[in-house]
């Protein structure tokens, strides 16, 4: 086999894993949505969402783009072990600082804002997956491009915890539950995987040098702004309209978006497991680099409108069928998210950028998205509900991706003939 060919053959493998490992994000909570609903009611329901999206707001910023940088970092020096140890060591403690600024914030919020101290259990069971993402270190499987046991250990505490929900979930009361079960599980299969990293990639887990951290949250700046975007028009959107409508709503809101992200979760694991493959070829060629992105590019248009289709013509049944439930409010935010779908490249071009090292456009391109949500976010809420709200994603989501085509550009060039 050549190196091309086992190249190619560990990229698809590494696909079919990150594929299996996010849609058990999404799939799983689909399988759970109907009897959640049912047993606790929309309001509570409603309820877990406010929690989850203020929790995915913090996930995000202990994330600080590691999952771009981190990866990039590890695959370019995946065969030094002394320097993916010094990597290791560095992310991990910047993310367990972050972790402490994040939990800080979470108490103040439940000190001042009485929707969030009225379920304050909900709140800090739901923090444990902050802990857990922390310490299952996904960007360094993936930029080791060893994602396959992990993926196998994600499986096996989703599947427990869905046979947990279904077996101590049983009435309105047991609410606080269902953060608690997926929180202990996250937690777990990080430890694991910790120790899975020790052993198998001979990492010596240790305080890093000062400098390291620095370096680190210099690194990865630019990335976490451009990331935290997607949180600001997503959970942070959630989390405003969780303080300004009722839990009911919320909830209804929250059916349709976790369709919507489930739909565009497919093509997380795709861009997860290309970027340490192109990351390679960008260095060793930018003629192959280009060529390939512009076919990955096609290809991504033209799967993104035929999900937009589907998702459109099929909202009622797919509502219906996940919520158990005719829910009008739900279908109408679902076929306003359906057009959002089209402009979901976006995430995939911040990646380009990345590796083309324009963090200044990156962050152009995160400044402007991130002003325009926030301009918009409360008065689409107020005069619209939870439509206005949708309107506003599928808005926020075409500039993002408008802006990024634009600082992608040269992709649909000529480049020059560069070889090495």
């Amino acid at each position: 086999m050549t190196n091309i060919q086992a190249e190619h053959k560990t990229v698809i493998s590494n696909t079919f894993s990150l594929m299996i490992l996010q849609g058990s994000n999404y799939i799983i909570p689909l399988i759970i949505f109907p009897y959640l609903v049912h047993v606790l009611g929309i309001d509570k329901f409603g309820v877990i969402s406010f929690a989850a999206a203020t929790i995915a707001l913090f996930r995000g910023v202990v994330d600080y783009g590691f999952k771009l940088s981190g990866t990039q970092q590890i695959s370019i020096n995946r065969d030094d072990k002394d320097k993916i140890s010094q990597i290791f060591n560095s992310i991990l403690f910047v993310k367990l600082i972050l972790t402490i600024i994040v939990f800080i914030i979470l108490i103040v919020l439940i000190l001042l804002l009485d929707k969030v101290s009225a379920h304050t259990q909900v709140f800090l069971y739901t923090f444990l997956l902050v802990i857990g993402d922390v310490l299952l270190s996904a960007w360094f499987f993936q930029g080791m491009e060893k994602m396959k046991l992990i993926t196998i250990f994600n499986i096996s505490y989703k599947t427990l915890y869905l046979l947990s929900v279904f077996l101590f979930v049983r009435n309105p009361g047991d609410y606080v539950l269902v953060p608690l079960l997926y929180g202990i599980g996250a937690v777990s299969v990080g430890l694991v995987a910790i120790l899975f990293i020790k052993l198998q990639f001979g990492v010596s887990i240790k305080v890093p040098k000062l400098s390291d951290i620095i370096y680190q949250f210099k690194q990865s700046w630019h990335v976490f702004l451009s990331q935290i975007t997607v949180h600001l028009y997503t959970s942070f959107n959630t989390f405003v309209l969780g303080l300004m409508v009722s839990a009911e709503a919320v909830g209804y809101y929250a059916v349709a978006f976790k369709i919507y992200g489930a739909i565009r979760g497919l093509l997380v694991p795709v861009n997860q497991a290309l970027f340490p493959y192109i990351s390679r070829k960008f260095v060793q060629s930018k003629n192959y680099f280009y060529k390939a992105v512009k076919k990955i590019s096609t290809v991504y248009f033209l799967v993104l409108a035929l999900f937009a289709i589907l998702l459109f013509i099929f909202s009622t049944p797919i509502v219906t069928l996940i919520s158990g439930e005719n829910a009008n409010e739900s279908i109408a935010v679902l076929k306003i998210l359906s057009f959002a779908i089209l402009f979901a490249i976006g995430g995939f071009y911040s990646s380009l950028l990345v590796l083309k090292f324009k963090s200044k456009d990156l962050f152009k391109v995160t400044l402007l998205t991130s002003i325009i949500n926030l301009i918009l976010i409360y008065p689409s809420i107020h005069f619209w509900g939870i439509s206005g709200l949708a309107f506003q994603v599928l808005i926020v989501q075409m500039v993002h991706c408008c802006l990024q085509i634009k600082y992608n550009i040269d992709i649909w060039k000529k480049p020059q003939i560069i070889t090495g």
